[in-house]
Order: C-alpha cells, then structure tokens, then sequence
C-alpha cells in the first residue's frame, strides 16, 4: 500500500511541470497608438478601424430598437392588447431580418476591404510581424487588442505595445 502511495506521489510530482508549461500568456496591444506613430502609413488601416466601429454602432443601435420593440410587445400582450402586440411582433421579425442583412452585407464588406489591405499595405505586414516577434519572444501565446470591448481588465506588464513600436521605430530608421 505505501508503494503504491509513494507511486501516486512521485507520479504527481514529476507531471506537475507538464501541466505548468501549459499555462497560456495573454498580451494586449494598443493597436490605435501604433497606427497613431506611422500617420501616413496608416490611413487606409484607420479608415478601416472607422468602419469597424461605425458597424458596431449601427449594430447596438439595431438591437436597442428591437429591444424596445419586445418590450413595448410584452406589455401589449400583459395589457390584453393582442392586435397591437402582433404588429409589434411583426415589427420585431422586419427589424431582426434586416439587422442579419446588414451585418451579413457589412461583414463582407469589412472582409474584402481587410483583405485588400492586408494584401496591399506594407505597414500592416510590418506591425503583425513585429507584434509576433514580440509575442514569441516574450512567451506570449495570445495578443488581444487593447480597444476589444470583450477585454474588461489587464495588467500593464502585458501591454507589449511599447516594445512593438520601439522594434518598428528602429525598422523604420
């Protein structure tokens, strides 16, 4: 029995490494003060990080009506009114139809304008080569952009947008 013990013991001791190896490292990087330091370079990126957002806001926009709307709904349909909640219901399906169009019709915009870019601008090469020499040399797995709303909280010491200008600067020279 206390072989066996021992054994589990001696086991876990030598798997903990493994496991430890595996632990992801997050970056975050100020994509907006990168583009901000090559102006010239960087118009067709801004332009696009514009629409980015112009979408985005079109996007909340939409769906704060349809939530009006499902909420006008309900009360109509809590109050008895059953005419007025079947028009509002119709209203609902015409605005949720039309959001999937729009964000079906925009993302493919923004897609083939990202392509193009990517295939065309020099500086977004550049930066995504330096951001991933960056990355890989500081033991990074993941590199998050520091303007993603799902990004609620991180630590300065893993903003590596410092070290990818100072790369970029010197490229440059």
């Amino acid at each position: 029995m206390k072989k066996i013990i021992t054994l589990i013991v001696l086991l876990s001791i030598a798997v903990i490494p493994v496991f430890s190896d595996t632990i992801t490292k997050v970056a975050v990087l100020d994509y907006s003060r990168i583009l901000s330091a090559f102006y010239k370079d960087s118009q067709a990126v801004r332009e696009l990080e514009e629409m980015k957002s112009q979408f985005q806001q079109e996007i909340d926009k939409i769906q704060g009506e349809i939530s009006i709307l499902e909420e006008r709904k309900l009360n109509a349909e809590n109050s008895g009114n059953n005419s007025k909640a079947l028009e509002l219901d119709n209203q609902i399906f015409e605005k949720k139809k039309f959001m999937r169009d729009y964000i079906r019709v925009k993302n493919s915009q923004l897609t083939e304008l990202n392509k193009n870019l990517s295939q065309n601008n020099s500086l977004v090469k550049e930066i995504i080569e330096e951001v991933k020499y960056v990355a890989e040399s500081g033991g990074y797995s993941i590199v998050l952009k520091k303007s993603d709303p799902n990004l609620l909280w991180w630590n300065y010491e893993v903003d590596i947008t410092e070290q990818v200008l100072q790369r970029l600067m010197t490229k440059m020279r």
